[in-house]
Parts: structure tokens; sequence; C-alpha cells
């Protein structure tokens, strides 16, 4: 890079993040108070308390950041740095109360980043046995985690488009408003509305409203997490569980879309490259599991077709539903999930993965690639998905995040096969957490060696940041070089 670069590059201004994190702590003490009404409605006064201390020292650390005085306007590597250190507080704050149901420190903090990254992950059993409050903490984690907070977010620290379009990357972004804060309101009035919906339905169909409410929460952020150790087993009723999975799926559709359904109809919806995407490759994953299942592993056509089609929806949602043991699924069952579960949602969705938008660029890029060879040298072919030009600042963005997913799952799992995991049951685990899904081979549980447990932490923060907002915090001239004044 030369000088006349550097000069184009700014550093952060520390008073800049201190500012708007205050903001933020705002936000994380409103979404914190519900829990501290559960918790002195169902009369858990210990939880009570340190949910106190947590509001009262968000509190006091947010009346003072608030008193810095900073520009509306901010670079984006500020917006990075906040969005990464939203879900770095959060959990560390959210650890401190799970704490009083016996667990440790690491394991609250392993639950609480699972929560928040709508990952799903968990090394606690017996799940039924434990407090309301802890289960409805988990699930109202995972539904701010899911979209509220990062909304929230957005609509207090972004006041340009440009910069809200980079953080979603929608495809279709003339449906986008021209500003971050409306764009919030209308994503979180759709979330609000998709969660009301479905309480209802759900509430209906199970006849006990709290744990429909549970459901309903890990399934719109697709999250995941159950009251109960046999997830979607619990349920006898296999049209209550494929009610939460096709809730989860309409969680993983990319939220901008239903308002554009909204103003100009379904046939757009419809239409929509990344919408029939996720569709199809829900579909294919669906049948290659039914397939495998019922030839493999043996199954009744009747039970590989409900196993395969709710775990097929479970992993491409990035849910983490299961009504099976995942150490039940055989070598070949494993892999056809993992891909699913890596490639995950749509963008600007509450699924995890790295999306199947960047897939279907990657296909077209490689297409593309292959067209050129039959080609004269002066010819020229548009790159075009969908009926939109990518420009190459897409593609290149798309390219390397497909690359640093998979960086940080081939590395994760290095590590967990050199403590001596197998190593299938490795890679499932670690793109399970990296997607943010949830489903497990096993290897998750309370005994799990304390490094492991803090990689897949890392892993799931990574995926949920999609990675870049990690490097962001990591690479040194974020942090040196020049500052842009303040004034």
């Amino acid at each position: 890079m030369n000088n006349s670069e550097f000069v184009l590059t700014y550093a952060v201004r520390l008073p800049v993040i201190g500012k708007y994190t205050g903001q933020l702590l705002l936000v994380l003490i409103l979404l914190t108070l519900p829990l501290l009404i559960v918790a002195l409605f169902l009369g858990e006064y210990s939880t009570a308390i340190r949910y106190t201390e947590v509001i009262a020292a968000l509190g006091l650390l947010s009346y003072w950041l608030s008193k810095i005085s900073v520009p509306e306007q901010i670079q984006l590597n500020e917006a990075l740095m906040i969005t990464a250190l939203t879900f770095v507080i959060s959990p560390l704050l959210m650890s401190y109360p799970l704490q009083t149901v016996d667990m440790t420190f690491s394991d609250a903090l392993f639950e609480a980043v699972s929560a928040i990254t709508t990952t799903g992950l968990t090394t606690v059993t017996n799940l039924q046995n434990h407090s309301a409050t802890f289960l409805f903490a988990r699930s109202w984690m995972q539904w701010y985690g899911g979209l509220g907070i990062v909304v929230l977010s957005v609509s207090l620290y972004l006041g340009q488009y440009m910069i809200a379009r980079q953080l979603t990357e929608p495809l279709n972004s003339e449906i986008m408003v021209t500003t971050a804060r409306k764009y919030a309101q209308r994503m979180l009035a759709i979330y609000v509305l998709m969660t009301m919906v479905g309480l209802l339905i759900l509430w209906l169909m199970i006849g006990d409203g709290f744990t429909a409410l549970l459901y309903v929460f890990s399934a719109v952020s697709t999250g995941g997490f159950s009251p109960d150790d046999m997830s979607l087993a619990m349920f006898e009723s296999q049209p209550i569980r494929l009610t939460i999975s096709l809730l989860a799926l309409c969680g993983a559709i990319p939220l901008p879309l239903y308002y554009l359904a909204w103003q100009k109809g379904l046939r757009d919806f419809y239409k929509d490259v990344e919408f029939i995407g996720l569709v199809l490759f829900t579909l294919i994953t669906c049948l290659l599991l039914i397939l495998l299942m019922h030839f493999n592993s043996g199954l009744s056509f009747h039970d590989s077709f409900y196993q395969g089609l709710l775990l097929g929806i479970s992993a491409q949602t990035t849910s983490g539903f299961s009504s099976l043991p995942i150490s039940e699924l055989d070598n070949s069952e494993k892999l056809v999930t993992i891909f699913s579960m890596i490639v995950g949602g749509g963008v600007a969705s509450t699924a995890g993965g790295f999306k199947v938008l960047r897939l279907l660029i990657l296909f077209r890029v490689i297409q593309l690639l292959i067209l050129r060879t039959t080609m004269s040298s002066h010819a020229m072919l548009p790159s075009r998905l969908g009926g939109k030009v990518l420009d190459a600042d897409v593609i290149q963005r798309a390219m390397i995040i497909i690359f640093l997913f998979v960086l940080v799952v081939l590395s994760s799992w290095f590590v967990f096969v050199l403590f001596g995991y197998s190593p299938i049951d490795s890679l499932f685990e670690v793109v399970s957490a990296t997607g943010t899904v949830g489903l497990t081979s096993g290897i998750t549980q309370a005994s799990l060696p304390l490094l492991l447990k803090m990689l897949l932490c890392f892993d799931m923060l990574a995926g949920r940041l999609e990675i870049i907002a990690l490097l962001v915090v990591l690479y040194p001239r974020t942090w040196i070089g020049k500052r842009m004044e303040i004034s």
C-alpha cells in the first residue's frame, strides 16, 4: 500500500466508540428489563437481584459515556467495531445472572454467547427441570440476538444509507429506505409481527402459552433453544414439529422481502433469486436426507420422510431444532447436513451461515469463468444474477466471506482433531457453531475442555458477525493511524 492510500484511511476514534456504545447499553437495559420482571413475577429473587445489578451497572456506564460529545456521522470501521462490541459485551453481562442455576462461569458464558448469537449449542442438561426464568432468559436472548438488538443498534448509530447497505448487503437494494432508522423500524415491525402470529398459532396447537412463547422466540430467531433436552421430539404431534420448523424457515427468508411483498405483492416476492435459492437448497437437503435415512439407516419411508424433512429445514435455516439424536446419523447424512449448515439462510435474515446469496454469486462467477473460455478475448459478458448487475465489490465481498468462513471452520476443526475427537464429528460441531446452527454431534457438553468451549464461543461470534467485524477489531490500523477530527 502506498502513502496516498494510507492518507485515505482513518483509525477509529475512541470517543465515538464510547458515545455510541453508551447508547447501545441503553438498548441493552431495555432488553434486560423483561428478564427482571419475569424473575420478580416468578419469585426468583436471587436472580432478580443479579439482573438489577446488571441494569444498574449498565445505567451508570451509559450515563458516563453519554456525556461524550461526538458528531452524528461515524466511519464504517467504527460501526463494525460497535457491532462487535455489542455481541461481546451482551453475553459477558448476561452470563452473571445465568450462574444462579449452579453453572460455572465458562458454562454460563458459553450459554450466553450461544443465545446472543442465536446458535443454540448448550452444555446444560435436564433442561425441563430448570427454572422458568432461566428458560425464558435463554429464548429471549435468542430473540433479540436474532434481529432486535442489531436493528436497534443500526437505528441508533447509523444515519447513512450506504453504511447500512454494507452491513446488511441485500441484493434488492431498491426496497431499502433512505435512512437506516426507517429501515430498522420496518424490519423490527416485521420481526415482531412474525413473532406474534407464530405465538398465536403455536399457542392454539400446543395449549401451553409459555412453551409456545419459548419456541416462537427460538424459531423466528433461528436460534433453536428448547425447554426440553429432546428438542422437537418432546412433541408427539408431527404438525407441531413441522409448524415450528416452518416458523424457522420464515425467519431464514430475507426480512426485506416481506416488506417488498407488502408493497408490491407476492409476485415479486416469489421471483427473488435468493428466496428461490433458499427454497431449492432446502428441498434438495431434505430430499437427500430422506433418501439416505431410508436406504442407509433403514428407517421406514414414513419415518425417514419426517425426520429428513425436519432435519433438512433445521440445517438450512440454521435453527438447530432436532427430532432425533445427531449421533445416530451416518457419515453421509452428517456431510449433507454440514454443507447445508455452512450455507445457511438469506442475507438480512436471522439465519446464520455464509448465506445462500453468496453461494449463488459463487456459482455465477464459476459459470462466467467457464463461459469466457468459449468467447473472444474482446467480448463483454456482464455479471448478472437474478436480473441484477453484480459489481466487483459485491463479488469480492461474497468470495472473501465464503473464504473466511471456510478458513475459520478448518482452523477450529484442526484443533478439535488434535484433542482426539472424531474428524467427522469435529467438523460437524465447528460448522454448527460457525454457522450459528446449534445441532450437535455430542461433543458439546459440560465436560468439554475449557479451550474448546472458548474456541466454539469464538466460532459462534465470528459466524454471527460474519467474521469481517472481528477482523476489523483485530486489524492494527483500526486502532493505530490518522484519525478524522471530531468537530
